[in-house]
């Protein structure tokens, strides 16, 4: 199955599960991301460079901050606000317990620095360092790629595995039950309590927390 095939299956579990797209939608000239990825034509650096800044675009660049932060407990949203790209998903995937992430973070930030590093004359033995771990030292550059491209794709089959669990939208619709009371203690001044006095007022305002994405 190719990287694109995932990439739109992965579309298709969000809208279904979640309403929302784990992924953004790469539109306008971002979408030449996604149709470019391939194995290369030439082992030369620019192309390779150039395929590896695809794939950040598609796995990394385009991840639906918005949303991601509202899976980050509420109590924590303000600590961790400034998160963004692989550190946020990394927060999100292990505040709420999601197994198997670690070597999925561990390959996303090799790639981002990789993609930070690539080809610059003044970051060479800082690139150098990075691509190693990807093999660059023994294989050729398409050969890499293509290892590359499987990682990538084991990447967009963990994102569908957790989407279609239902897991990520119990933990949505959960946190923004919980940011619904906090912030309505925050507005009427109420005590902490175990919520449990029925509140039209509460209920329509968690209700309308709930339905936006």
């Amino acid at each position: 199955m190719s990287i694109k095939k995932r990439y739109h299956d992965l579309q298709k579990a969000s809208q279904i599960h979640l309403g929302w797209q784990w992924l953004l939608p790469l539109r306008g000239a971002d979408a030449y991301h996604l149709k470019s990825l391939r194995i290369p034509d030439t082992d030369e650096q620019w192309d390779f460079d150039g395929l590896v800044l695809s794939l950040v675009k598609v796995l990394i660049d385009s991840l639906n901050e918005e949303s991601l932060k509202k899976l980050i407990p509420y109590e924590k949203r303000e600590v961790l606000k400034d998160k963004s790209g692989v550190a946020l998903l990394e927060d999100v995937l292990y505040l709420n317990c999601l197994e198997g992430a670690d070597v999925h973070i561990v390959f996303l930030r090799k790639l981002d620095s990789l993609r930070s590093s690539g080809g610059a004359q003044g970051k060479r033995q800082n690139y150098l360092k990075i691509a190693n771990h990807f093999g660059v030292e023994d294989q050729s550059l398409q050969h890499v790629f293509v290892n590359t491209l499987n990682s990538a794709s084991d990447v967009l089959d963990y994102f569908i595995i957790l989407v279609n669990s239902g897991r990520i939208r119990e933990i949505f619709e959960k946190n923004q039950m919980e940011a619904g009371y906090a912030i309505l203690d925050e507005m009427i001044g109420m005590a902490p309590s175990d919520r449990t006095d029925g509140s039209v007022n509460h209920d329509e305002v968690i209700y309308e927390l709930q339905s936006k994405p």
